[in-house]
């Protein structure tokens, strides 16, 4: 049940949409007193969750003013919600793309000289990963702990990483902390991500990963702190990258599990 309720969660139905809908498909219909009943939510709020969710077009009402019931439609209808918001955010995608040209700051030349930004929450992690994964070069030079933000975040997000990564064909340099109990990769993963092990005197010292890429440098916290910070600056980016360098060199093989 609770991976229902995230699933619905994640398609953009509320706490309380998912609580009513769920209810209301146990019955052929269903009146408000007996939503609050079997729900235990006020009565005003479940007038407000159906009428938004006959706006999502997941319920339909019957009857008049005074004896009203409400049909909880075929779950096979939630696709065409998920359809929908997907032409919805295609089309702003066009129309932001009609916009950008006009929403260059005066100062850009300045701004992509040397740029730092600093993000808070899971949103703001995604804006910066988002940064790495369209990246102009398309490889990475990257530094990551065994417990990082992708591994102990929420599945479906990691798989949407790495599903990208994959189909932006981005390579990597990989410097990883050795973990005997890792799943071993399959060649091509090895040929994708170029992994090495850190120097010993590093593990377990640190928690956030670094992700180097054109310019930039993207240092990414755990899901701890839940920050993220985006540097923008050629200077910053060579030290860097002079730093990784010199890991590089001093790193181990990458050996398969067996």
């Amino acid at each position: 049940m609770e991976q229902i309720k995230t699933i619905l969660k994640n398609i953009g139905l509320t706490a309380t949409e998912t609580a009513i809908y769920l209810a209301g498909l146990d019955f052929p219909s269903i009146g408000v007193k007996e939503l609050e009943k079997i729900t235990g939510i006020k009565r005003t709020t479940i007038y407000h969750a159906l009428n938004t969710l006959m706006q999502k077009g997941l319920v339909a009402n019957k009857g008049t003013a005074t004896r009203l019931a409400f049909i909880m439609t075929n779950p096979k209808d939630i696709k065409r919600l998920i359809v929908s918001q997907i032409h919805v955010l295609e089309d702003q995608q066009k129309e932001l793309d009609e916009i950008l040209p006009l929403l260059q700051p005066k100062n850009a030349k300045q701004l992509t000289q040397s740029n730092i930004l600093h993000y808070e929450g899971i949103a703001g992690i995604k804006l910066v990963v988002e940064q790495a994964l369209y990246c102009k070069s398309r490889h990475w030079d990257i530094i990551a702990p065994n417990k990082n933000f992708f591994s102990e975040f929420d599945k479906k997000y990691a798989d949407y990483f790495i599903q990208t990564r994959q189909d932006r064909q981005i390579t990597a340099r990989s410097l990883w902390e050795n973990n005997p109990g890792r799943r071993s990769l399959t060649p091509e993963e090895i040929k994708d991500r170029n992994p090495r092990y850190l120097p010993q005197v590093m593990e377990g010292h640190f928690k956030s990963v670094m992700i180097i890429f054109d310019d930039k440098v993207a240092i990414i916290s755990s899901l701890d702190e839940l920050s993220a910070i985006l540097i923008q600056s050629p200077e910053i980016h060579d030290l860097f990258n002079a730093m990784f360098e010199g890991l590089w060199l001093a790193s181990k093989e990458y050996e398969r599990n067996t």
